[in-house]
């Protein structure tokens, strides 16, 4: 129980926005694992077809990282604001970098 409140401590701001955090990150890591299986999915339909299409299949799969990395970034974005360090705030930058290298990568294709 909050002693200020009197509420229980899942209604405290820091305790929802951590279960806020994970899962964004959920959400994150789902859409990849499943961006990759669809992306599976598909490679062994088309080659069972015999019509092979690689560019597509790595446009489709890079794009749902990008989505994934979005929720990634948002849930560390969240955790920094909660618990603000060194190592959360690198942790992020790292994420933007890759996320905007593969923005790129994927635009220039």
């Amino acid at each position: 129980m909050n002693p200020y409140l009197g509420l229980p401590h899942y209604f405290e701001l820091n305790t929802m926005c951590l279960i806020l955090r994970d899962i964004v990150a959920l959400i994150g890591v789902a859409i990849i694992f499943f961006g990759a299986l669809f992306a599976m999915y598909r490679l062994l339909h088309l080659a069972y077809a015999r019509k092979f299409e690689a560019d597509r299949i790595r446009l489709e799969f890079g794009r749902s990282i990008i989505l994934g990395l979005e929720f990634l970034v948002g849930a560390d974005i969240i955790a920094s604001v909660i618990e603000p360090d060194y190592y959360t705030l690198g942790i992020l930058m790292i994420l933007v970098v890759i996320r905007a290298t593969l923005s790129y990568m994927l635009s220039v294709e």
